[in-house]
């Protein structure tokens, strides 16, 4: 539940960064008699599918434990909905609960990148230095889709707030 607290690409940015971090022992440890910086861009790439695929699943199979989680279940697919559509919901109980979530959604395509850039500049820059070009390319994709991300939410939480203010009269 903390990744949702803030929407996408920020939970898969973070996802990742926590995937990788992870990762990282093992992988030190499984090339301990071979280069260091290898090991740290094998930890980034299963890092960056780990953590795009774990949250995924986790979406499936996490139910909700109480009330309270349930509703705000409910109230986060109702904004993303909203978000795709680029309307408020015609209810008066719907908007308030997009409106209580537009904040995670601005966190979330300002979070993504904040972590984003530095993860996978790092993760580019170690694969160049060690050779491994087809990997600089994943994490360059990887960043372009967290970047391309964020601006499509970041404008469609603008669109939506100022359709909501102009429904609520405001």
């Amino acid at each position: 539940m903390f990744l949702a607290r803030f929407g996408p690409p920020g939970s898969y940015a973070v996802s990742m960064l926590v995937a990788t971090l992870v990762w990282l022992p093992l992988k030190l440890w499984e090339g301990r008699h071979g280069s260091p910086l290898l090991a740290i861009v094998r930890a980034g790439l299963f890092g960056v599918v780990w953590g795009t695929v774990f949250p995924f699943l986790l979406s499936f199979v996490v139910k909700p434990r109480n009330p309270a989680e349930a509703e705000w279940t409910a109230g986060w697919r109702r904004t993303a909905t909203a978000l795709r559509r680029g309307q408020p919901p015609a209810d008066e109980a719907e908007r308030a609960a997009v409106t209580d979530n537009l904040p995670a959604v601005r966190r979330g395509a300002l979070i993504g990148p904040a972590v984003g850039i530095p993860l996978f500049a790092a993760l580019i820059g170690v694969a160049l230095h060690v050779g491994r070009t087809a990997s600089a390319l994943w994490f360059a994709a990887v960043l372009a889709a967290v970047l391309v991300v964020a601006v499509l939410t970041g404008r469609r939480e603008r669109r939506l707030r100022a359709r909501l203010a102009s429904v609520q009269g405001g």
